[in-house]
Parts: C-alpha cells; sequence; structure tokens
C-alpha cells in the first residue's frame, strides 16, 4: 500500500462515527440470561444460587411464626431443634451446629484419630484438596491421599497403605479413614454402598474409626439408604447451605462422646459463634419438604432422559453411583447452539464439551414442564 492511499484511508477512518468500546463490547459479547424469576432453571449446581430479598424475606416469615428460635451460643433454640433433626435423619446418638464444613471435617479427623498421627483420605475429597491443609497444620495430622482421579480408593490400597505405617521402620498408626461422598470432583459420583461396607468392616477390625463429608448427602437419588449408609461411619457431615437455603452452616452427627469433643474443639477455633439461628430456622423449613421436591425433581429428570433418548436427541450416560449430576451424549441436531438457545429462555447449563453436557438435578427443574426443555434441546 503507497503512502497516499494509507493517508486516504487513515482520513476516512477518523471521519467516519466512531463507536465506543462498550458500544463494540455489546456488540460481540453474547446475549444476557433473561432476569431471574419465578420461571429461571439451573441444570448447573445444587441449587438456585441464594437471592438475599428472598432470604430476608423468609427469614421474617419464619421467626414470626412464633416459639423462640434465638439460640445462645449455638445452645438451645432454632439450632438445638436443628440438631436433634438431623441427629435423628442420620441415625446417630448426637449432632453440632458448625458455622463451616471446612471446620466440620477438621473436627471430626482431629477426634476419631485420637492419638494417631494419619488419616486416609481420598485424593479427590475436599478435606485434602480446599482447606490449604489446615488439618495437618493446626492439629498435626498427616493426611494420606489415595485414589488419585477417583471417588475412593479400593480396600487393597487402603490396606497397603494400613501395612506401610504400621510395618515400616518407626510403626506409626493409622486413627481414621475420611470418605466422601457424593464427590464434587468425580462428577458427584457416590462411594458403592458394597465399598463402604468392606471399608467399614476392615476398619472396625483394626481399630479404625470412619468420617463421611456427606455434604451434599442429601442430593443421593431417592430411595437411598441415608440412615444406612451413615450407621457405618462414626461421624457424618452434612452441609446446609448447598442445598438447604440457609446462608451457610453445616451439622456434624456422631456419637455423644465424640461429639462432646467436637463442642469443645469448636470452641477453642473460634467457631462457637453468638447465634445460628437464623441458619437454623431455614434449613429446618426446607427439610420440612425437602424430600417431595427432591422426588419431584428426579422424576421430571427420568422424563425427560426418556424423551430426549425416544426423540433421538440425547442419551443419558451410564452412571450406576451417581447422585443428582448425569451426563447427556448430544446428538448433533441438539448440541448446535443449544447453550445459546437455553440462555435465551433463562434456562443455565453448563456448555458441552466433545458433545456431551452434565445436567445436574434439583427443584429448580420442575419450574416448567418437560416438553418445554424437550424443545429446547430439538432446537
Amino acid at each position: 500500500m503507497d503512502r497516499r492511499h494509507f493517508l486516504t484511508l487513515s482520513l476516512v477512518g477518523a471521519a467516519a462515527p466512531t463507536m465506543s468500546w462498550a458500544q463494540q463490547a455489546a456488540q460481540s459479547a453474547p446475549p444476557p440470561f433473561p432476569p431471574v424469576d419465578a420461571r429461571s432453571v439451573w441444570l448447573v449446581g445444587d441449587s438456585a444460587p441464594p437471592d438475599p430479598e428472598r432470604t430476608a424475606r423468609r427469614l421474617v416469615e419464619l421467626a414470626q411464626r412464633g416459639g423462640k428460635p434465638r439460640d445462645s451460643y449455638l445452645a438451645n433454640g432454632a439450632v438445638a431443634d436443628l440438631e436433634a433433626r438431623f441427629a435423628k435423619l442420620l441415625g446417630k446418638e448426637d449432632c453440632a451446629f458448625l458455622a463451616t464444613g471446612t471446620l466440620a471435617n477438621h473436627l471430626a479427623a482431629r477426634v476419631l484419630a485420637g492419638d494417631a498421627s494419619r488419616v486416609i483420605v481420598p485424593r479427590e475429597s475436599h478435606l485434602y484438596r480446599d482447606e490449604s491443609d489446615a488439618t495437618q497444620l493446626l492439629s498435626g495430622l498427616n493426611l494420606v491421599p489415595l485414589a488419585d482421579g477417583r471417588a475412593a480408593p479400593g480396600l487393597a490400597e487402603i490396606k497397603a497403605a494400613v501395612d506401610e505405617a504400621e510395618n515400616g521402620p518407626y510403626p506409626l498408626r493409622v486413627g481414621a479413614i475420611v470418605l466422601e461422598s457424593p464427590v464434587r470432583r468425580v462428577k458427584g459420583e457416590m462411594v458403592a454402598p458394597a465399598l463402604i461396607r468392606e471399608i467399614a468392616a476392615y476398619a472396625r477390625g483394626k481399630n479404625i474409626r470412619l468420617h463421611l463429608d456427606g455434604a451434599r448427602l442429601l442430593l443421593a437419588p431417592p430411595g437411598y439408604d441415608i440412615a444406612g449408609a451413615a450407621a457405618l461411619f462414626d461421624t457424618v457431615y452434612v452441609s446446609l447451605y448447598k442445598y438447604l437455603d440457609a446462608p451457610f452452616g453445616a451439622v456434624l452427627a456422631g456419637g455423644k462422646a465424640d461429639i462432646a469433643k467436637v463442642r469443645d474443639l469448636r470452641h477453642r477455633f473460634g467457631g462457637t459463634i453468638y447465634q445460628g439461628w437464623p441458619c437454623a430456622i431455614l434449613a429446618l423449613a426446607a427439610l420440612d419438604d425437602f424430600e417431595a421436591r427432591h422426588r419431584a425433581a428426579f422424576a421430571a429428570a427420568d422424563q425427560l432422559f426418556a424423551a430426549l433418548k425416544a426423540q433421538g436427541l440425547a442419551t443419558l450416560k451410564p452412571a450406576p453411583n451417581a447422585s443428582n449430576i448425569r451426563e447427556l451424549v448430544l446428538a448433533p441436531k441438539s448440541a448446535d447452539g443449544l447453550f445459546d438457545r437455553m440462555r435465551q429462555a433463562g434456562v443455565r447449563m453448563a456448555r458441552a464439551e466433545n458433545g456431551v453436557a452434565p445436567i445436574y438435578i434439583n427443584d429448580t427443574l420442575t419450574r416448567r414442564p418437560v416438553e418445554e426443555y424437550v424443545k429446547l434441546f430439538a432446537g
């Protein structure tokens, strides 16, 4: 390009109306999701994200129902009611409210390990991957990670780890085994009940205690024996905010002696907060109809998956130990533009990768008829 032609093009460009960066970005950006309303659906995540205004209104409504929900440093009131409710649900003698699941897992491992220094954990677990080595630094425990990329170690792996500790040049004792189920990092996979029973039987024979990180335990498919699974563990933690409407919080259930130690350590770790009743009454109310909503969501999902298969739009990947996460293998005719169709309709979902899209089953799925989702998949 000669200099004269370059200057001509430059002058033309300068004379043309300029477009702001914001305008250019608006033209290139995908259309936003419609505003959140009662028809908004999340096919990703454990539930709809919390709405501060709705939560505040719900809290006022529940507080005005009467009774005495207020606790004092997590004693009495709605906190005590919540602890009793979960102790019964999980088939345990006692239960303690804690502000976070991080603290629940940590204190469970510490109490169950006792004087032993080693705790076996899945490599993909929250305790090993997400707690900044708190258990190691603050409680002096040596976490032994097994089962890289899998939901749980097999019994042979656990036996080998215990044998290595006990029969090394300086023998050490494994005090506890921690399992997580469902496992967030492994597509919500649950540990197979048969494997849990094997591990539990071995652990009892070795005087090794068991903790279950069951943060999402209630998201197991309807019919799953929650109390039966919990019975195999000495302690079980369940989250209150992932799908039970509380803004934060956790419960840790177990035997009376263990939970008494947990409450003592909770105070030492600065976790005996002044009041937990706002979390407790929200979670208690959510529990009242959670099972019915959960069953309805799974029934709707089953109808959806069957309809997609019948119309040649998608098939479900086999997942015998799945919790609330399923993977759909999309037919090309439905995969093309699916994410954008869902976006425009106000349905959040993850983008498909290599033709496979994860679908999270939660109660927002029931906000629309199954036929509407089928039409979106069909395009």
